[in-house]
């Protein structure tokens, strides 16, 4: 199996390219995140950035790449014929090795989104991005766009965990900076990034 791993700081359209693009490309999406929201769910509490993050961290303590285990056991659990997956919400290079170790080196691409912190917040407030936020991560999602200072708070969480080294060693970089996302320019970018997948997997 194939990993095409989408890295990118929050709403830098990683995880909106791949939902797009599955269909097209017949490549399911995964994303790590699934599994977060649900440890926190579980334990009764909100999902704020700061349970998040104690959360997640808790997780990480018992193994750094837990999540990205999570999601690939899943997988494998729920769809053993899959040739080839996008996974949405790795930040560590620990994860990046267990996926080398799991698949083979060969089998992990990674591909980086990047935008301005500004584009990305405003980003909250898109109606595709409330539609698809649901749970605990439509609560998060509240809260980071009535306060910005929350929504640094998960920047430097991501960051934190070593997700700046990962979009630095990307095999290949999106730019999907927009201030009037997502309409201007996505179609662009969709394309170059659907150039990209298919270049490595045919």
């Amino acid at each position: 199996m194939k990993v095409i791993v989408m890295l990118g700081m929050p709403l830098s359209g990683k995880t909106t390219h791949a939902k797009v693009l599955q269909d097209d490309v017949n490549i399911p999406l995964y994303e790590t995140g699934t599994f977060v929201y649900k440890e926190v769910e579980e334990r009764g509490l909100e999902a704020t950035p700061e349970n998040v993050k104690i959360v997640a961290g808790e997780c990480k303590s018992k193994s750094d790449s837990y999540f990205t285990e999570k999601t690939i056991d899943y997988v494998l659990v729920n769809n053993p014929e899959a040739k080839v997956i996008f996974i949405s919400g790795i930040k560590a290079l620990s994860e990046i090795e267990y996926l080398n170790e799991k698949l083979g080196a060969d089998n992990v691409l990674l591909v980086s989104f990047h935008a301005s912190v500004d584009t990305r917040h405003a980003r909250l407030m898109n109606a595709d991005r409330q539609a698809a936020s649901q749970g605990g991560k439509g609560v998060e999602d509240l809260a980071m766009s009535k306060d910005k200072s929350r929504f640094n708070i998960r920047d430097t969480k991501e960051l934190g965990y070593g997700l700046g080294k990962l979009m630095a060693l990307a095999d290949f970089v999106v730019n999907t900076e927009d201030k009037k996302w997502p309409y201007n320019n996505f179609a662009t970018t969709l394309s170059n990034f659907k150039e990209i997948i298919k270049s490595v997997v045919e």
